[in-house]
């Protein structure tokens, strides 16, 4: 079910309130913390605009981690199905002998994929996002890894947007999100993690204590 202008203003709102209640610490994002923040945010608002001939944008940081640039040289075949007054599209990858392939739906706003990759990592990349020029919401989830007998190794990403609400210029003014992104790679270990309050003006970002 879509969520109407008023459910989605009462959700965040609520949430701000919870945040608040909670009593959680929270300082204003520093110019690292924000260079965070926005590029997760960028990540589900890639799909808003994503072509079938577009690179599959991962979460930041992971690519470098993982070793994986999918670009226009996979392409993805491109069905239609009309639904109701509007389109659904299904965009299929099976790309470099089946080490890329899965699907990625839309309709409307409404964006999900399962994506699947094989490099010197196993790798799976999920979402279920609703991704607007005034609104983000969802999950994304990315799993990198590899069975190497004595220890396991990967990547895991997983990112939460909650009602994230833009204003015309396409600042974050509402809402919230989260992301937790760990690495156990030979010779690297990662934990980074974001959890960040927007607005209620333009340019405010409120991370929480670590």
């Amino acid at each position: 079910m879509r969520m109407t202008s008023l459910t989605k203003t009462v959700s965040v709102l609520a949430l701000t309130l919870s945040l608040a209640a909670c009593g959680e610490e929270r300082h204003q994002a520093t110019a690292a913390e924000q260079e965070t923040v926005l590029g997760v945010i960028a990540t589900g608002l890639h799909l808003r605009d994503h072509r079938s001939t577009d690179r599959v944008a991962l979460p930041p940081g992971t690519e470098t981690l993982i070793g994986l640039v999918i670009d226009s040289v996979c392409k993805a075949s491109l069905s239609s199905v009309a639904v109701g007054d509007h389109t659904q599209e299904t965009l299929t990858f099976d790309c470099k002998d089946g080490d890329f392939k899965g699907r990625y739906v839309r309709e409307l706003d409404h964006h999900v994929l399962d994506l699947f990759a094989k490099t010197s990592l196993d790798i799976r990349y999920t979402g279920d996002v609703t991704a607007r020029r005034d609104f983000l919401d969802g999950k994304m989830t990315l799993i990198a890894t590899k069975d190497l007998w004595i220890t396991d190794v990967g990547v895991s990403d997983h990112i939460d947007f909650l009602g994230v609400q833009f204003d015309p210029s396409g600042c974050a003014i509402g809402g919230a999100m989260t992301m937790k992104l760990h690495a156990n790679l030979p010779g690297k270990k990662v934990d980074v993690a974001a959890d960040a309050v927007f607005g209620p003006t333009c340019g405010e970002i409120w991370v929480k204590e670590q």
